[in-house]
């Protein structure tokens, strides 16, 4: 699989770009409130960032869930 440039918009991780697999559409990011993660969904936009050559995929953000059950290692820590 390749991978895709992504930009997050809204919530804790606003601005924060990474690298996804190809085809993937939900991510959930650790939020800046206790006990909650940050949902991110594509929306089928993208968007320039700057010192890429690549587009990125646009993902907004979606809402907040309880972190229970969650593995740490399951989370995608975005990068800027």
């Amino acid at each position: 699989m390749s991978d895709e440039l992504v930009v997050l918009r809204g919530g804790s991780r606003d601005g924060e770009s990474t690298k996804v697999d190809s085809g993937v559409r939900r991510i959930l990011a650790a939020s800046e409130a206790p006990g909650l993660l940050d949902v991110y969904e594509a929306n089928g936009e993208t968007q320039a960032l700057p010192g890429n050559t690549e587009q990125a995929l646009v993902f907004e953000h979606a809402g907040q869930e309880p972190a229970d059950g969650i593995a740490p290692e399951l989370l995608h820590p975005p990068s800027h």
